[in-house]
């Protein structure tokens, strides 16, 4: 107890009453493994000392401002975690961030204004009409970045011919996209806003348009994947379980990493999981896989006395789950690509499953069953048993 009240410790040798909060949430783990966690970087005892040296309460604008985002990340989830700080929006906390840095990029001062007004009112508006309860996810955030990033460099080129905003043409709009990446459409909703708004001539640019369902990976090539990672004792119980849900259930990280506990049904004999609104059965032996991610699972985070992770995926933070992006790193390692993988999973289901069920059982909306299911009808598969029953075939 000593040492954790002389990490906390001004240059008096006293530790602050706004820091008694922080002091009871250090105690919660075993303090040889806070203390441990502390003094392995330098930058983290330094947190600690401007913290210290700081006046008023702990706040997570306090934290951002004292010390790097990585630092600040796990002490903000033990903070949380042992109830000194509100839980915050922590996508859309790091977006904003983002945001300002991104935009100051911009060489005409009025152009940012416009761009960070745009920002503002458009794309991180309706991330904060999100339902009450619901965090911004790594896709919703990695979305908006794209459509600002295509906005910067579209006025960053403007500025290098001469030309702005308010001065530009249709032609040189034109121009800019003939000469792009796809995503450079992106810049769609930012002109028809600066044309409403009499920020710009009338502009515009087509819609965006992914490849959908252009990238597949060969449905041989899947299979190959799924019996590795059935067959592969060799790998990790989180990559073999993560892995089949996404070449299997076409389910993406995102919602993979937020899989609780209370996701799992067992009755000893049939494993279920709740993915949609109705649980469905896991073949074997996934069901295995998961009943031994269920009792064995744990990630880098310490252990709080009286918060037991409820995550299938425990992240490296106190009371987070794996973040979508590190799962995403992990399945590459193993030379399974997302995007590509789950695009031929989806196609495979919606081949053998009526998009009303595909809905239901797996998650996803009936917009998005439906736009698979008219994509899978010209859709020959090599593989045509259903997909349960192949699974136990491997």
């Amino acid at each position: 107890m000593r040492s954790v009240d002389e990490v906390l410790a001004d240059s008096q040798g006293r530790v602050r009453s706004e820091l008694d909060g922080v002091r009871a949430a250090l105690l919660k783990p075993p303090p040889r493994t806070v203390l441990r966690w502390i003094h392995k970087i330098p930058a983290r005892r330094a947190a600690f000392r401007a913290l210290a040296g700081a006046t008023g309460p702990v706040t997570h604008e306090v934290l951002d401002r004292v010390t790097s985002d990585a630092v600040a990340a796990h002490l903000r989830a033990l903070l949380v975690t042992g109830g000194v700080l509100a839980e915050r929006d922590e996508h859309l906390a790091r977006l904003e961030k983002w945001l300002i840095r991104t935009v100051a990029r911009i060489p005409d001062a009025q152009e940012r204004r416009i761009v960070h007004h745009y920002a503002r009112w458009q794309p991180l508006r309706r991330l904060r009409r999100l339902p009450h309860g619901s965090h911004v996810t790594h896709g919703q955030a990695d979305s908006v970045r794209m459509e600002i990033r295509s906005i910067v460099r579209l006025l960053e080129q403007l500025h290098r011919d001469g030309t702005g905003l308010g001065t530009c043409t249709q032609d040189q709009i034109d121009a800019w996209l003939a000469d792009g990446s796809p995503q450079h459409t992106l810049v769609r909703g930012f002109l028809h806003w600066t044309t409403r708004h009499g920020h710009s001539r009338v502009l515009t640019a087509p819609l965006y348009t992914s490849d959908f369902a252009a990238q597949v990976v060969a449905q041989d090539q899947r299979w190959a994947m799924v019996r590795r990672l059935i067959h592969d004792t060799d790998l990790t119980t989180i990559d073999r379980v993560a892995g089949l849900l996404l070449l299997l259930f076409a389910q993406p990280a995102s919602r993979i990493c937020r899989l609780t506990t209370k996701h799992v049904i067992d009755n000893g004999r049939v494993l279920q999981l709740c993915l949609g609104q109705q649980p469905a059965d896991m073949p074997a032996p996934l069901d295995n896989l998961i009943r031994d991610l269920v009792q064995h699972r744990h990630g880098r985070a310490p252990v709080i006395t009286g918060h037991e992770s409820v995550w299938l995926f425990p992240g490296a933070y106190a009371g987070r789950p794996l973040e979508p992006h590190s799962l995403g790193r992990r399945l590459k390692r193993l030379g399974i690509r997302p995007r590509v993988s789950r695009n031929a999973s989806l196609m495979d289901i919606a081949s053998e499953l009526p998009a009303h069920i595909f809905s239901r059982l797996l998650g996803f909306s009936q917009s998005t069953a439906d736009n698979w299911d008219a994509e899978a009808r010209g859709f020959s598969s090599a593989y045509g048993a259903e997909i349960f029953t192949r699974v136990r075939g491997q």
